[in-house]
């Protein structure tokens, strides 16, 4: 498994052989070796976000961004998903990538899914060897919190420190360093493998003091610049057995109504920090209305009460599944969610979503 502690390439270390930049090849590759290249990224925290306001979108999917991670942030985006994948035995896929009209054919793609990786993707199908979970948001990720929380110390030998602060940890939006980050991780495979091997990933951020996490001892929860969250196949029980809680579960929204059980919402309240639900499961036999229309105050009505009783457990949420177009209705129904005080919106086209929030 890659050590996130070994050096990142920047932009510096990216040389050109035969005029053409080693990143091309790095992207073709494989996955036929004992270890994974690190994907350089010409980003910093200020290129990013200076004069970006975080605002309140979860970047759907957000590996299908031509420039995962770094296009949610740079709009301001303060959640992102990622789908997440770990096979327990390596394998191997071949097929045709240029169609043929010979009578018979043979595959001039090879790749290999190495059994000590976590991959990103939406689909099997399309994964692709380079695109880990290390390279495509955990690094990245990494340098800029390293870069947001310097040390600090007199060039005289004064006591104490010349930082003038609290001491606390630094997000990552350069005009917002208080605003924490949402990490989502979909697991697509089995619950209790994956979460094993994702945990060694997460150990440089938990050393460095980055997450927000839970001490079940005391029942405290310690607020940090990353939250991480996990939803799809849960690993509840591993989860739940942990005496300090640096991964966090997605509760079900649709559990937080009146005539909930006060036990239940106390139990997804100290493993949760965000309860999310599908819009069809919430608004029921109303929910194809909800396809050609605007909400009606009914529907607006009732999923402000899931809002309200979530948030009274202190828990952020977030609904998925609504429509993607046409892009009226797109942007009345993220306007309503946001309006009866829903925390995160799924969005797929961030720069539209963008624009739902001008600061000029």
């Amino acid at each position: 498994m890659i050590n996130v502690y070994k050096p990142a390439l920047q932009s510096r270390d990216v040389v050109s052989y035969n005029n053409e930049s080693t990143t091309d090849s790095i992207l073709q590759y494989s996955g036929n070796s004992s270890s994974t290249p690190i994907l350089p990224f010409n980003y910093t925290i200020e290129g990013l976000t200076r004069d970006v306001y975080p605002k309140p979108l979860h970047s759907h999917n957000d590996y299908w961004r031509k420039h995962p991670l770094f296009d949610a942030l740079s709009i301001g985006a303060i959640s992102i998903e990622s789908d997440i994948w770990h096979f327990p035995q390596t394998y191997q896929l071949q097929r045709t990538t240029t169609e043929s009209t010979d009578v018979t054919t043979t595959p001039n793609e090879t790749l290999y899914f190495n059994s000590s990786e976590v991959y990103v993707g939406h689909n099997q199908v399309f994964l692709h060897p380079i695109n880990t979970l290390f390279n495509l948001y955990l690094n990245p990720l990494y340098q800029f919190f390293k870069y947001a929380n310097p040390s600090f110390e007199y060039v005289d030998g004064g006591d104490g420190s010349p930082f003038i602060g609290d001491g606390g940890k630094h997000g990552i939006f350069y005009n917002d360093p208080e605003q924490p980050v949402y990490l989502w991780f979909d697991f697509k495979t089995e619950a209790n493998g994956t979460y094993e091997v994702l945990k060694p990933l997460l150990q440089p951020f938990i050393d460095d003091g980055l997450l927000t996490y839970y001490n079940t001892s005391d029942d405290s929860l310690h607020e940090g610049p990353l939250v991480l969250t996990i939803t799809g196949n849960l690993p509840i029980e591993k989860v739940s057995e942990e005496g300090v809680r640096y991964t966090f579960l997605d509760a079900p929204l649709s559990y937080f109504n009146s005539s909930s059980n006060d036990d239940e919402l106390q139990k997804w309240s100290k493993l949760s920090r965000v309860a999310s639900g599908s819009i069809k499961g919430l608004v029921g036999d109303s929910y194809n209305s909800t396809i050609r229309n605007e909400f009606t105050q009914e529907q607006k009505d009732n999923l402000k009460g899931y809002f309200d009783k979530a948030h009274e457990y202190n828990l952020k949420t977030r609904i998925w599944g609504d429509i993607t177009w046409p892009w009226n209705l797109v942007d009345s129904h993220l306007l309503d969610l946001y309006q009866t005080g829903t925390d995160l919106l799924n969005v797929d086209d961030l720069k539209r979503a963008d624009n739902l929030f001008p600061t000029k």
